[in-house]
């Protein structure tokens, strides 16, 4: 076996041996102890001294494969000066990196560029060097733009656990204010009789208009944003920053804020029936709401309610309804009612409501009677002095969107009298 193929063995077996000290560690404790990053510092240190002595003898071998096809004299080839071999920058991503997991990004990779970049928005040198030879800047620069990756793991945790983002009408806005026209004036249809005119309307439409506001978040990290932690501190960051902005998109559109005033809870437009408190819904005031709600060619009807109300007083009367089997009761049920899917929201009001007004349960097509715009996407700033005196930073995360009601009779509600 030549020397670089007994490199090439070694430089598996050490990738293999951290990949696995990695795997024992996330599956214990869920992080890397003391032992195990020295551990890992020196099978690093081991890997990038035989990738060097690795790479010289390939290319001296390069060098005499190339000399014996010009077929030179051997004094020639004894002439020959070993090539000089500077030492490269450490790896982009470190190999310690590589071997761990990230729960919200597609790769590790896609994690670690996420997590130098905010560490270089702090004003870290390292993550600055980093970016520069991503993106072949000087350092410091290039840093503006949010990483696709992290802006598509935010919005892919927004769309995940927020339902106002799935329910709502998506639309991207080109400006401040975004405006829907509406029908709501149609054709007349009579019946003439013989040379008798032909009664004529015009069609007439109202605007609905979208204003963008601005949403924020803000979420403390520690300022030692080292790389053996940097991917698991990446991923909390956004985990808490998506589900944090999720909710309070959701809150905007079944109770209210300064995104959408009142939201469908006081929204005169959405039409509903009341009942005096959650223990008091009956079979026939679900009924009612699915009879109240027009039938609009197109719409999809569904419901929406907090778990509490669903897996509580509503499935309580379905159960006392008959009709299950053990076998129904023990496995579940599918979340549907009288055939129409369920969405089971937090942001609804759950089974403690008591409070007049409250939403309890919506019914119909959300996606027609809510538009939700994109104004801006997301952007970021590290506030490292806010937070200095607990030797923390802050990111800070923003976005401008919107939430208008824009056909309200495409839905119906259940609210306390």
């Amino acid at each position: 076996m030549s020397r670089v193929e007994a490199i090439n063995a070694r430089l598996l077996d050490i990738s293999n041996e951290m990949e696995a000290i990695s795997n024992v560690a996330l599956d214990g404790e869920g992080s890397l102890s003391e032992d195990d990053n020295k551990q890992i510092d020196a099978l690093n240190a081991e890997f990038d001294s035989l990738d060097l002595e690795k790479d010289r003898l390939v290319k001296i071998q390069a060098a005499k494969d190339k000399i014996a096809a010009a077929k030179l004299t051997p004094a020639a080839v004894a002439a020959v000066v070993e090539p000089e071999i500077t030492k490269q920058d450490e790896p982009l991503i470190p190999a310690r990196v590589k071997n761990q997991k990230s729960a919200c990004f597609n790769s590790t990779e896609d994690a670690y560029k996420s997590g130098m970049w905010l560490a270089a928005l702090g004003g870290n040198p390292k993550a600055k060097q980093f970016l520069a030879s991503q993106n072949e800047t000087n350092a410091g620069e290039g840093i503006e733009t949010v990483p696709t990756p992290l802006s598509d793991a935010l919005i892919n945790l927004l769309n995940e656990y927020g339902h106002a983002r799935k329910l709502c009408r998506r639309v991207a806005m080109g400006a401040l204010t975004w405006t829907v026209p509406k029908v709501i004036g149609h054709a007349a249809i009579s019946f003439p009789s013989e040379e008798s005119p032909i009664s004529d309307a015009q069609m007439t439409f109202e605007q609905k208009v979208l204003t963008a506001s601005k949403m924020a978040g803000l979420v403390k990290i520690s300022s030692e944003l080292v790389e053996d932690s940097i991917v698991s501190v990446v991923d909390e960051v956004t985990k808490d920053l998506a589900y944090g902005m999720a909710q309070k998109e959701d809150e905007s559109l079944f109770t209210g804020s300064a995104l959408y005033t009142g939201g469908i809870e006081g929204d005169a437009g959405v039409v509903g029936n009341t009942v005096v408190g959650v223990s008091s819904i009956a079979l026939t005031d679900l009924t009612a709401l699915v009879a109240l709600l027009p039938n609009f060619a197109g719409i999809n009807r569904e419901w929406t309610m907090n778990r509490s109300v669903f897996y509580g007083q509503i499935r309580d009367l379905v159960n006392a309804a008959g009709g299950n089997a053990m076998g129904d009761i023990e496995s579940g049920q599918r979340p549907s009612l009288f055939g129409f899917p369920v969405n089971l929201c937090e942001a609804v009001p759950g089974a403690a409501s008591s409070t007049s007004g409250d939403l309890l349960i919506t019914f119909g097509d959300i996606g027609t009677s809510h538009y939700f715009g994109d104004r801006r996407n997301l952007s970021f700033r590290i506030l490292d002095q806010l937070y200095a005196n607990t030797d923390q930073i802050g990111v800070q995360a923003t976005q401008r969107v919107a939430l208008a009601s824009v056909n309200p009779e495409s839905l119906v509600k259940l609210t306390i009298a």
